[in-house]
C-alpha cells in the first residue's frame, strides 16, 4: 500500500485516499529488499513478483510466530540479486592495448628477449655449485646449445642459443594449436599392465641392494629403466604429436624422495629425467625441423603441505617449513 500510494501521489496526481495510517509502514521505512519486492508487484515488473511476495509474506508471518514463542527468527529468503551498474574506475577509461606476448619478467635478458645460451656449466652461483658438488652423478653434460646454422632462422624453426624461446612460444601460441603432454604416472601404469614392472625392475642394477621397497617410485625409472622413459617420451611426441612434453621428475625432490630414503639422489633424478627428454625431443625434431619439440620441467607439490597440520591435536604443527620447501624446489 505504501509503495502504491507513493507512486500514485508523486507521479500520477492522486490527491484523495482512505488509508489505515496506524498499520501502514512508511515508504522511507521499508527495507531495501522489501521495497524492491513491492515495486515489482505493484508494477508487475517480473513474472515471479507474486510468488516472491508470497514467499516473503510467509517469512514475515513465521517471524511473528517465532517471536510469540520466544524462538529465534527463521532464515530470511535471499531473494534475487539486484542488478546494479558496474562501478567505473580510472583504469576503465584507459584504451586497451593488444597483448603481443605474455608479461615479461624483470630481468634484462627477458626484457630484451636475449636468447638463453643453454651453457649451464657457466652457472656458478654458490648454491648451485654446492648442490652439484654433493650430487650422486658427476661430470655430466649440462650444456645444450646448438649450432646457429643447424636449422633455418625463421619461424617455425628453432635453435637453442640462437633464438629467443619466449618469442618462439609467443609465435607458436598465437598462430596454431600447441599440445603439451607428459602424464608419466599414467603411462608407466599402462606399461606395467603389458610388461613386467615389479620391485626388481624398479631397483635395476644400481639399486639392487637398496634397503627399502622402491616399487612405485616412478621417477627412479629414469635411472634404472631409461629405455622405458624414453619410449614414453617418444610416444607423446610421435603418436600424440606433442609440441612440449613434461619430464619424469614430478616427485624428484628431497622431500618426496624421503619415502624411499633417496633424498641424496634428487639432483640425479632431475638430471636424468630431463636429459632423456632432451635427447628424445632432439631426435624427433631432427626428423621434422619445422616442428621443434620442447622439454618442460615437471615439479610436483611434494607429499607434504606447509599450510595444514598433520595433527588434529595441534593445528599449528607442520611437518615441513616454508624454508625447507624453498630449498627442495631450488635443488
Amino acid at each position: 500500500h505504501s509503495v502504491f500510494l507513493h507512486h500514485a501521489i508523486t507521479e500520477s496526481g492522486m490527491d484523495v485516499g482512505i488509508v489505515n495510517a496506524k498499520e501502514m509502514i512508511g515508504f522511507d521505512e521499508l527495507e531495501p529488499d522489501m521495497l524492491t519486492l513491492c515495486d515489482n508487484l505493484v508494477f508487475n515488473k517480473t513474472p515471479d513478483a507474486t510468488d516472491d511476495m508470497l514467499e516473503r509474506t510467509a517469512y514475515e508471518r513465521a517471524c511473528i510466530e517465532a517471536k510469540k514463542k520466544g524462538q529465534p527468527p527463521p532464515r530470511k529468503p535471499r531473494g534475487k540479486m539486484p542488478k546494479r551498474p558496474k562501478v567505473q574506475f580510472a583504469y576503465d577509461s584507459i584504451p586497451p592495448k593488444p597483448a603481443a606476448e605474455p608479461p615479461l619478467p624483470s630481468s634484462e635478458a627477458a626484457q630484451n628477449h636475449v636468447p638463453n645460451p643453454y651453457v649451464n656449466s657457466k652457472l656458478t652461483h654458490e648454491k648451485i655449485a654446492a648442490i652439484r658438488a654433493k650430487a650422486t652423478v658427476k661430470d655430466v653434460n649440462v650444456d645444450y646449445s646448438q649450432p646457429s646454422d643447424i636449422y633455418p632462422e625463421s619461424f617455425p624453426h628453432f635453435a637453442r642459443g640462437r633464438d629467443s624461446l619466449r618469442e618462439y612460444i609467443t609465435s607458436l601460441f598465437t598462430s596454431q594449436l600447441a599440445i603439451y603432454d607428459g602424464a608419466m604416472g599414467t603411462m608407466i601404469q599402462n606399461y606395467s599392465k603389458r610388461n613386467k614392472l615389479e620391485e626388481e625392475e624398479y631397483r635395476g642394477e644400481k639399486f639392487k641392494e637398496w634397503g627399502c621397497p622402491v616399487k612405485g617410485n616412478n621417477d627412479m625409472l629414469s635411472i634404472t629403466q631409461p629405455q622405458i622413459i624414453q619410449g614414453i617420451y617418444r610416444e607423446y611426441l610421435e603418436v600424440g604429436g606433442s609440441n612440449m612434453i613434461g619430464t619424469n621428475t614430478f616427485s624428484s625432490t628431497t622431500i618426496a624422495m624421503a619415502d624411499y630414503e633417496m633424498e641424496d639422489y634428487a639432483y640425479e633424478l632431475n638430471y636424468q629425467g630431463a636429459r632423456l627428454a632432451r635427447e628424445v625431443c632432439d631426435e624427433v625434431t631432427a626428423k621434422d625441423p619445422t616442428k621443434p619439440r620442447f622439454v618442460v620441467g615437471a615439479i610436483g607439490p611434494t607429499n607434504r603441505t606447509g599450510s595444514i597440520s598433520p595433527s588434529v591435536e595441534d593445528p599449528s604443527a607442520r611437518n615441513v617449513t616454508f624454508d625447507e620447501l624453498v630449498d627442495t624446489y631450488f635443488e
